[in-house]
């Protein structure tokens, strides 16, 4: 049997016409088994038999180790035919991208707005390029073809689509969908910031918040010395302002920041962005100005209680509403290239002045470290104040070192 032509030890390799092998062999079934596909290489066919020749005794293997059982090598090998099928039943059943995102999103336990910003990140931005990929099949090359076609123009909007890849991948691993997470393109997520902050002086924002239309005035000063987001400033009603009285020497009054709003495709409350409420103590020299509010302005508690009404109906007050009134007063304390959001900016960097890294974090709502440390970076020209100050103890000239800022230059008085 051995000797005749084109058998070997174990197994067929042809020669056909094409000048391609074709290699087949006899299977524990008795039934001869080719090939899916021919080789141009004979050394080629002779791999290929011998890897299948080592599943069978792998499966008699398996069978020896397990004496109790009745099942047969026939019921634990499989023919290449049947291995196929079930690799493209497999197939079938992973999901591309696109389905895989879709679901991910769905459920991510994440707030509404945020769903709503990662499916539109991710239809525009990810799936015309990789939502018909399979997950399985999401290789670094692929990725980095992808990251390339995005507009470096948008720093941020390349970032924030490439992160939603990043975690959606990582969840992916975490699935087995893939053996490792195929987005490795370092400093990915970094965006250099093109705008820096406009930071007013404590003279410039009293001048701001006298110029600007009455009704945003108090939305001036709580943005300001209390740092609330805008989201968070605008969903505040009658019953989150606490202990606030027309007496500016009074105890500090108390801001409750339970919620917030956000108006992407609709109006969604929510928790503050950072999930937890917090209590924000209200800097007595502005509490006039918001009882002041609360008496001309914000709605009676019986309809709501929303400290800031829209003139012209709507939920809340928005941001493309206040911006211009804004835009005049900045002009009037002459500062240009100021936005809204830069009053959290200027509470960042007072509440860095006279508190430490923890008090910074729970004035400003934040939960990581990294975002409170950029005011308290802001504000490290305090070293120049602070070495002043402890000059002025050790020659005892003076008995307490307070500095003043003169065009930028420190000094004691």
């Amino acid at each position: 049997m051995s000797g005749r032509k084109n058998h070997r030890g174990w197994g067929w390799i042809r020669k056909r016409s094409s000048g391609r092998y074709q290699a087949s062999y006899i299977g524990p079934d008795n039934i001869r088994h080719f090939a899916p596909a021919t080789f141009e290489l004979k050394i080629e066919a002779e791999e290929w038999l011998t890897a299948e020749r080592r599943d069978i005794q792998n499966a008699k293997a398996g069978l020896r180790s397990v004496t109790a059982s009745n099942v047969s090598a026939e019921l634990q090998w499989m023919s290449p035919a049947q291995r196929n099928v079930v690799a493209n039943q497999k197939l079938k059943s992973q999901p591309t991208l696109s389905d895989y995102a879709k679901d991910w999103i769905e459920h991510r336990q994440i707030k509404e707005n945020t769903r709503i910003q990662y499916q539109a990140s991710f239809d525009k931005y990810i799936a015309p390029k990789l939502g018909s990929i399979l997950v399985s099949n999401l290789r670094p090359a692929t990725i980095r073809t992808w990251y390339s076609g995005l507009d470096p123009a948008h720093q941020k909007t390349r970032a924030n689509a490439y992160g939603l890849l990043n975690t959606i991948c990582k969840t992916a691993v975490t699935d087995e969908l893939l053996q490792q997470n195929p987005c490795n393109i370092e400093r990915a997520t970094v965006v250099e910031n093109n705008h820096e902050a406009v930071v007013p002086t404590p003279e410039q924002l009293a001048i701001i918040a006298d110029k600007i239309e009455a009704k945003f005035k108090a939305l001036v000063l709580i943005s300001a010395w209390c740092g609330l987001r805008f989201g968070e400033v605008t969903e505040l009603r009658r019953k989150d302002i606490r202990y606030v009285s027309a007496d500016d020497t009074a105890e500090p009054g108390i801001i409750v920041v339970a919620r917030g709003v956000s108006h992407r495709k609709g109006c969604h409350l929510s928790t503050p962005k950072t999930h937890r409420t917090r209590k924000v103590g209200i800097p007595p020299h502005i509490a006039a100005a918001i009882h002041e509010h609360l008496e001309q302005f914000a709605e009676p508690e019986s309809e709501g209680g929303r400290l800031f009404v829209p003139v012209r109906g709507g939920c809340h007050v928005m941001d493309r509403v206040v911006r211009p009134a804004f835009r005049d007063a900045c002009a009037a304390a002459d500062i240009s290239g100021m936005r809204l959001h830069d009053l959290r900016h200027f509470a960042g960097t007072q509440v860095a002045r006279v508190g430490n890294l923890v008090e910074t974090m729970n004035h400003l709502g934040h939960t990581t470290q990294s975002a409170s440390l950029r005011y308290q970076h802001m504000v490290s020209g305090r070293d120049a104040e602070i070495a002043l100050a402890l000059s002025g103890l050790a020659t005892g000239k003076v008995a307490l070192a307070v500095v003043a800022e003169t065009d930028n230059q420190p000094k004691v008085v």
